[in-house]
């Protein structure tokens, strides 16, 4: 009886040191003997075991894949590095410049099937909002949908688009207004009388009109991003269109509806 109580003490006391020590396991393979000290949202502090009265030492947390604590519980790293907010995820694209203020230049290849090519600028402030400003040009086959008019002929617009961002890991989805004022030619078939000396007779043509409108629309999408330089954004857009003629009386609001595809860099 009186053996069975020490083997059962000793095989005790070599246990202790079992859980004496955190041991800090690297994604590299590598395992750290230590006594954790601090872990915060990127960092990990600690004493190594065998020198606890010796320097602070710090590691990333994306370079950690799991803490067996002294008392036996185990974290996952890989788990807590995918739950953190984007801006805050090491695998980010947002993590290093998130707060940053980026000019970018970026153009609308969908443009040229619908309208007519579309550049801009963008103005974004961090992970949370951009502004953007373009400069549409309409060709003269662009679809005038009007009661009035067959279709376009050339002209531009210039339109400011206002973005709230909701960032992910490879990017963000977006919500935000879109306004634009463009001026264009108008053609609309029409019969009208020539006169000339000998009688008169009837000619059918095109007649030309200035046409001026307004384009107030709601847009959302998603912003893909490359190494938080390069990025491709889809979006759709809906809202109304208010258009006048030559005469600047009002002649007819529309429905309007867009898709747009963006190919942007970031300085």
């Amino acid at each position: 009886m009186g053996k069975s109580l020490l083997s059962v003490a000793i095989a005790a006391i070599f246990a202790i040191p079992t859980f004496a020590q955190d041991i800090i396991s690297m994604k590299n393979g590598t395992r750290e003997e230590a006594n954790v000290l601090e872990i915060d949202e990127t960092t990990v502090r600690y004493k190594k075991f065998n020198n606890p009265e010796g320097p602070t030492y710090s590691v990333k947390k994306e370079s950690v894949s799991e803490i067996t604590y002294k008392n036996g519980t185990k974290e996952n790293f890989d788990q807590k590095s995918q739950e953190l907010p984007p801006e805050k995820n090491p695998n980010s694209v947002w993590w290093t410049k998130a707060k940053e203020t980026k000019l970018g230049f970026w153009m609308d290849p969908l443009g040229f099937a619908q309208w007519g090519p579309m550049v801009g600028v963008s103005i974004r402030v961090g992970s949370n909002f951009d502004v953007k400003a373009h400069v549409k040009f309409y060709s003269k086959l662009a679809p005038i949908f009007s009661k009035y008019m067959d279709h376009s002929g050339y002209g531009f617009g210039l339109g400011l688009e206002f973005s709230k961002f909701i960032p992910t890991t490879n990017g963000n989805f977006h919500v935000g207004f879109l306004v634009e004022s463009a001026s264009m030619d108008g053609k609309h078939s029409d019969d009208y009388w020539l006169y000339l000396e000998s009688g008169s007779s009837r000619i059918e043509g095109y007649l030309n009109e200035s046409i001026i409108q307004y384009t107030f629309a709601l847009t959302g999408g998603y912003t893909l991003r490359f190494n938080n330089i390069f990025s491709i954004d889809f979006s759709l857009q809906a809202g109304v269109t208010p258009r006048y003629r030559g005469d600047m009386e009002p002649d007819e609001t529309l429905f309007y509806g867009d898709a747009s595809l963006k190919f942007g860099i970031e300085l």
